[in-house]
């Protein structure tokens, strides 16, 4: 009978399921080569993060409401509730049907990601675990969630609004952090997380699944069918009128009254100093000592990175406050920076007190963040990141000493000797840090510019910096993201400098191997900072 009662299924909506999968699939192959070819920021497994969130609840709303909500419009119901069959069976049939196509639709997603994304990025059965677990878990949370409110018929149009506007406005208007509790949290971390299974998230979405479940169940299921029959009639107009002002009032009025404003951001106690639009703040460890130091290194950041925003054509009014916090004790240089949700500051941590520090080193990092959160994180995308540590690198090196520069130069070459250097490696800069090394990745893309400079002049590498860096992006802002699909970094790169992207990387190779280099004598190769990002939410 289960056999008879899925043919029935198939039958009466297998060429709409059919072609509902096979779209969704072609959708996610679209999503993962514009990816691809974008570069966005944590690879193609971004992508597909973004198309799990914003388009899987499409299809899956389709077949909840083909298989449950048509079945009462058509009253094609009161045929199977003549059957002698429990009712509980028929909706299992279909709750089991709509599970299967949402798995294969969000696996499969995952799946061709993966495949092309071989090449690129390694690919573990661990990873790949947590990728599948984490994208089916997902798909059933929004099958059970969907089925459920099929059988909420006149009314799943209000519902659906309130959940959507009330999310969002909890996401961006509150302190919830969403993410945080399931089944968001699958997603937070979706494709970064190759070690660890997302355990609590996963009994979590289990668990709301299933209560979601039991609830479609118990109203399939009540007496008769007469909750889901009286549920199922079409909604009047006057009811759709009502309803559609109430729901809209109510969200004014959330929007207008209840959201709350953000503090701007300070540190107490830090100093303060301005130069031509550029503010920077430096706040010591130890409040009690002289400020003086401090003060100079101040100004001086100040000084340089407005310079520097004028050489890459950043508006006056548009580059963001700096916020240095002293942090002792970093390993290596390292410093810290934090992203600060709804500001557009940078905020660092720095030993800069620490001996062997300099001053242009944080200028070359400040500049770097501060590139990051004036594009709101598109520059940190791979297929411009490499621009960025470039230009970074330029900054950081322009006034060094010969043995630093030396030193810097044979990391450079060592790194190409060891490594290589092709234009998948230049593109996809963070697997070769991985691969060599975070620092000695940003010394090769110093000697890649510095080469470039001395082939086409710095005014192409200037043009080149301000059409692929420091476009100000904003939230509401989309059309970056469009215009990045149709002007690759490659196409720019060619018709500005007039070389194309193998020819460079070739000749940058030569060059940096015809640098060697040296170590000053008793003394280790610099290694420069690690940067490391860490966001707050």
């Amino acid at each position: 009978m289960n056999r008879a009662l899925i043919y029935k299924e198939l039958r009466q909506h297998g060429i709409w399921l059919a072609l509902l999968a096979a779209l969704s699939g072609v959708v996610f192959v679209v999503i993962v080569f514009a990816t691809g070819a974008d570069g966005s920021s944590g690879g193609i497994f971004f992508g597909i993060r973004q198309g799990l969130s914003y388009f899987l609840p499409l299809p899956v709303f389709i077949i909840s409401h083909l298989l449950v909500a048509m079945e009462f419009r058509r009253r094609t119901r009161l045929f199977l509730e003549g059957l002698p069959l429990p009712r509980w069976r028929m909706i299992a049939i279909k709750a089991c049907l709509a599970l299967l196509l949402a798995t294969i639709i969000a696996g499969g997603a995952v799946l061709a990601a993966a495949s092309v994304s071989g090449g690129s990025e390694a690919i573990s059965p661990k990873f790949l675990g947590i990728l599948l677990s984490s994208a089916i878990s997902w798909a059933w949370f929004l099958t059970a969630l969907l089925f459920l409110i099929s059988f909420l018929g006149r009314y799943k149009v209000v519902i659906l609004l309130v959940l959507v506007f009330g999310l969002s406005w909890i996401n961006y208007a509150t302190a919830v952090p969403l993410r945080d509790f399931p089944p968001f949290a699958l997603l937070a971390r979706f494709g970064f997380e190759r070690d660890l299974w997302p355990a609590a998230a996963l009994e979590g979405t289990a668990l709301i699944t299933a209560l979601l479940f039991a609830a479609a169940f118990t109203i399939g299921l009540a007496k008769e069918g007469s909750v889901a029959a009286i549920l199922g009639e079409t909604m009047s107009y006057r009811e759709k009128m009502l309803l559609g002002a109430a729901v809209a009032i109510a969200f004014t009025a959330v929007m207008i009254w209840f959201t709350p404003q953000p503090e701007p951001f300070s540190l107490p106690g830090a100093v303060e100093e301005e130069y031509d639009g550029v503010r920077v703040h430096l706040s010591p460890e130890d409040m009690t000592r002289a400020v003086d130091d401090d003060v100079v290194l101040a100004a001086y950041l100040a000084r340089r990175l407005a310079e520097k925003r004028d050489w890459l054509g950043i508006a006056r009014e548009e580059f963001p406050p700096v916020y240095v916090v002293e942090r002792k004790g970093l390993a290596n240089e390292e410093i810290d920076w934090e992203e600060v949700e709804g500001d557009r500051v940078v905020l660092m941590y720095a030993g800069y007190r620490d001996p062997g520090f300099t001053k242009d080193t944080l200028v070359a990092f400040s500049m770097s963040v501060a590139l990051s959160v004036h594009s709101h994180r598109r520059v940190d995308k791979e297929r411009r990141w490499w621009i960025v540590c470039g230009v970074e690198g330029l900054i950081e090196m322009e006034r060094a000493d010969e043995a630093t520069r030396l030193a810097r130069e044979k990391s450079a070459c060592d790194t190409v000797k060891e490594h290589g250097l092709t234009v998948e490696k230049l593109l996809g800069r963070n697997l070769y840090a991985e691969e060599a090394g975070w620092r000695e990745a940003d010394a090769v893309a110093w000697m890649a510019f510095r080469y470039l400079i001395e082939t086409v002049g710095e005014e192409k590498v200037q043009a080149l910096a301000r059409k692929t860096i420091t476009r100000r992006v904003t939230r509401q802002d989309s059309r970056p993201v469009w215009g990045e699909l149709f002007q690759p970094v490659p196409r720019v790169f060619e018709s500005t400098t007039g070389l194309s992207l193998e020819a460079f990387v070739d000749g940058a190779r030569d060059y940096i191997l015809a640098h060697p280099g040296a170590e000053a004598p008793g003394t280790k190769a610099p290694e420069g900072p690690e940067l490391k990002k860490e966001e707050k939410r």
